[in-house]
């Protein structure tokens, strides 16, 4: 079992070394769907239902970042989403448990209050998924495997 300090370091040297990351960056970013499916699902059963805040974040879009280079090589996971006036909602501000509402459905300036919402409709989910994990060893057993057969 390898792993990923040990494939970047092997990478340097391959010399198919483009086709090899498209391919370990698909097989990394798999499991994808499951854990957007497991965030959605979690929003709605956690967060608030009246006035709709649960049904506004679970539609927050989830996008894995792959990087397979320098120090900070890794998976990252995140979300956003645009607000109604078309600036970005702080998602992770809400998975903090705090979301900021306008008071009494005043919208101007010093109209707004800070709630607390129930925290970890992101992180719990994303950190849970075992076969993440799974797919990232898989994926980094097999491009070592190609690397080191030539």
């Amino acid at each position: 079992m390898g792993s990923l300090d040990d494939l970047i370091r092997d990478l340097k040297s391959f010399e198919d070394r483009k086709v090899l990351t498209k391919e370990l960056r698909k097989e990394i970013r798999k499991p994808v769907p499951e854990v957007r499916k497991m965030i959605r699902r979690r929003a709605l059963v956690i967060m608030p239902q009246s006035g709709g805040l649960n049904v506004y974040v679970s539609q927050t879009k989830v996008t894995a970042q792959v990087k397979l280079s320098g120090r900070s090589a890794g998976v990252r996971l995140r979300g956003g989403r645009n607000n109604s006036t078309g600036k970005r909602s702080d998602i992770l501000r809400i998975d903090q448990g705090k979301v900021r509402a306008p008071s009494w459905g005043r919208r101007g300036r010093n109209a707004w209050h800070t709630q607390t919402v129930p925290a970890g409709f992101f992180t719990g989910p994303a950190g849970e998924v075992d076969t993440w994990r799974q797919a990232v060893l898989d994926a980094v057993d097999s491009a070592l495997e190609v690397i080191r057969r030539g």
